[in-house]
């Protein structure tokens, strides 16, 4: 809900964010495959002589640029700003789970040899017997689960399973990146619905984002083999209620051939009474969905690299056989040690504590956005707030003079995220980096911001963010007004 395939990797411009792809770059060469980059000609160039070797690349990945990642992290470490950019905790696990690696880590031979393919059996074992209550039926742990390295190598043998060159996927923004670098890499391609603000005016809560139903059934045809819904969403920290869930549905059972594909790696994180709804439980949707998730998000061991898929054994079976041929199999003593870590968060009220930790976190900086003056969109679920930087004016080159990439200039958030980075000392995220280029429109004056980092570093960022008021590009809202 990692976050998680770059053609040009750079020790100094790589950030341990997961993999992660620029939007608008990405989905505007999905759309127009346009495929010949500066990438295939940098690589084009890299011979011996001239009549001799010459590597050049496969043009499916000569697409991938530079991305928003590239930007931001070593703009932060360059002007030591605090990095509420990327998305990962910054803190241990439970003790209980790292004990659980360890323990595991030593257990001989048969914890440090290739496992099963498909999945460690004590894992699968553990997770058919936590998932199937919530699923609503008893799960065939051989059949119906598959473990991958992390969610983000369950979307990519997914979506590389499921569709191929002539087919399309159906995606809603703001999207998390990974998703459109998998559909590359597939040769499908995409259309995206936008979520928007159901106020032209303000945004108070994530659910106020919404998804215009009548748009979303256009972007469906014959051709539509895929759609894929995050929920709870990363970034604007929407949880899907049953109603939407119900009527996104009834669009898709329209199409006999459209499979969903559900990430649900922020699961348990929701906020203020409000219930996750998994859309493989709503009638006649356990039959063409995939429901993925991971370890990372919910123990936060990001670097385990532990996921999951759950669907019918006919899905399963299909994203089995692209994962033979990705990793084979998954970390042996990490899937030993995740089976435990399931098994004790029952007994111990884990989840319960997850959730309390993180709505106290999530109040924390809403409250500190709040007194900085910028107007933040209260998250019902994940661990992003997206906040409305409207109060914060930037004039001539304010916000891209800074630049590291040149990514971004012409875009409003992201000068506004640069001007924070630089000159706040707090690093957040353009949410129009989740867009594509047709629809980077919808949130001009938008940043994500992420809570799951220690007390301490929030407590900092909070008292960076309170120097906004003082700067000559704050106006407040009686001016505005």
């Amino acid at each position: 809900k990692g976050e998680f395939m770059i053609a040009r990797r750079s020790s100094q411009l790589i950030s341990s964010h997961h993999h992660s792809l620029s939007r608008s770059i990405l989905s505007s060469s999905l759309q127009k495959h346009n495929i010949v980059s500066s990438s295939l000609r940098f690589f084009s160039t890299m011979s011996t002589t001239s009549s001799e070797y010459k590597y050049i690349p496969a043009a499916r990945v000569s697409s991938f640029e530079p991305t928003v990642w590239h930007e931001f992290s070593p703009l932060a470490k360059q002007y030591n700003a605090v990095n509420l950019g990327q998305g990962f905790p910054d803190f241990d696990g439970p003790e209980f789970v790292i004990e659980a690696g360890k323990k595991a880590v030593g257990g001989g031979a048969v914890m440090n040899q290739y496992t099963r393919s498909g999945g460690h059996m004590r894992l699968i074992d553990s997770l058919a017997n936590f998932y199937g209550p919530l699923l609503g039926r008893k799960i065939n742990a051989t059949e119906e689960i598959v473990t991958t390295v992390g969610a983000s190598e369950a979307l990519f043998a997914a979506i590389n399973a499921m569709v191929g060159p002539g087919d399309e996927i159906v995606m809603l923004e703001p999207v998390f990146d990974i998703y459109m670098g998998a559909a590359i890499m597939s040769g499908a391609s995409t259309k995206f619905v936008p979520l928007k603000p159901k106020n032209d005016t303000e945004c108070k809560t994530s659910d106020d984002w919404v998804l215009d139903m009548e748009e979303f059934e256009k972007a469906f045809n014959d051709k539509t083999k895929l759609f894929i819904i995050n929920n709870p969403h990363n970034p604007t920290g929407k949880v899907f209620t049953r109603k939407e869930l119900e009527d996104i549905s009834a669009v898709v059972k329209k199409f006999p051939n459209v499979t969903v594909i559900s990430d649900e790696v922020y699961e348990w994180m929701t906020f203020d009474g409000v219930e996750h709804i998994r859309i493989a439980t709503l009638p006649g949707m356990w039959e063409r969905t995939l429901t993925i998730s991971s370890a990372g998000k919910t123990f936060s061991i990001t670097g385990w690299k532990i996921g999951w898929g759950i669907g019918p054994k006919y899905i399963v079976q299909s994203v089995m056989n692209a994962h033979q041929y990705i990793p084979f199999s998954v970390a042996t003593p990490f899937q030993e040690a995740v089976a435990v870590a399931f098994e004790e968060a029952q007994k111990r009220g884990y989840l319960k504590e997850l959730q309390a930790m993180y709505l106290k976190k999530r109040d924390f900086l809403v409250k500190a956005l709040e007194e900085a003056g910028l107007k933040p969109v209260v998250p019902k679920g994940a661990y992003f707030v997206v906040a409305d930087l409207k109060n914060i004016k930037l004039s001539g080159n304010e916000g891209k003079e800074k630049t590291i990439t040149g990514l971004g200039t012409h875009l409003h958030d992201w000068n506004l995220c640069r001007f924070l980075t630089t000159d706040v000392g707090v690093a957040a995220i353009p949410l129009s980096a989740f867009y594509s280029t047709e629809h980077q429109h919808v949130t001009t004056d938008f940043a994500r911001f992420c809570f799951c980092k220690t007390d301490g570093v929030l407590e900092e960022a909070a008292k960076r963010l309170k120097s906004i008021k003082s700067t000559k590009n704050y106006v407040s809202n009686k001016t505005d007004a």
